[in-house]
């Protein structure tokens, strides 16, 4: 009998340490702020998120961000797809960096929706945490999935291409010119950009780029930053051949259809 109520003392205690008082609390928070994202609710949202909250994106290489950002993110989702749904896997109680249970939550699943720009049908799987304040709003927040799949996969694609004609002898340093700080990375970093790729075609002697921009009002703002700030064009100029001739740029395009 004796080894019995020991053993169910046991139990009661581990039930106690495996709770947070304030799990429950905030489990129902995280879920109604996935439910009003769904109904593209952002006040509703905001109301449930401290004006201190550090959020960190999926994006590669990306810092975390604070208010105005994650605000404008959300703002960004609600604007792209229509119908969205979140379908949980399962919701899971967080712990400290001591392992202990601190009242956050994490969860696995799906998103679903439709993107108002191409009808192309989302099906993101991912991992999502919220960590919170003393007042019950969400302090900390946290997306991992693979977004750049996401982007390729549903969204538009506003494509500028570049060609380089570069003049004989000077392909390795204009390569090594396009891979320095100041060039590629510092335009695939720049606001609005979601990436380039490059090759070299040997007969031509040129180097092509594409560009794949969230608008192309946000490429011309770019473009502009080049040219009137930057003097990275004026780098290329020398080795490029019939110098500024040589760099074309092709943009605006329309009628994007992948097969």
């Amino acid at each position: 009998m004796k080894k019995l109520i020991t053993l169910f003392s046991i139990a009661i205690l581990f039930s106690n340490c495996n709770t947070n008082p304030n799990y429950s609390k905030n489990l129902a928070t995280a879920q109604k702020l996935f439910e009003l994202h769904g109904q593209e609710d952002i006040e509703g949202q905001l109301a449930l998120v401290s004006k201190d909250i550090e959020s960190n994106t999926s994006m590669y290489g990306s810092e975390p961000v604070g208010y105005d950002q994650y605000v404008g993110m959300l703002k960004g989702y609600h604007a792209a797809f229509d119908n969205i749904k979140y379908t949980a896997d399962n919701w899971l109680p967080g712990t400290g960096e001591d392992g202990s249970l601190d009242g956050s939550v994490r969860t696995y699943g799906t998103w679903t929706g439709t993107n108002v720009s191409t009808g192309k049908e989302l099906n993101l799987k991912g991992y999502w945490y919220m960590n919170f304040d003393d007042e019950g709003k969400i302090i900390a927040q946290g997306d991992f999935f693979d977004f750049g799949g996401m982007v390729d996969a549903v969204y538009p694609k506003n494509l500028v291409y570049i060609e380089v004609e570069v003049k004989n002898g000077k392909k390795q340093e204009m390569l090594d010119l396009l891979n320095s700080e100041q060039g590629l990375p510092t335009t695939a970093a720049y606001d609005g950009c979601y990436g380039y790729e490059m090759a070299f075609n040997d007969e031509t002697n040129t180097f092509y780029l594409v560009g794949n921009w969230e608008s192309y009002e946000k490429y011309a703002a770019y473009l502009n930053w080049r040219q009137t700030e930057d003097d990275f064009i004026s780098k290329m100029v020398p080795l490029m051949k019939g110098g500024e001739k040589g760099l074309k740029v092709i943009q605006p395009n329309s009628s994007y259809h992948s097969y």
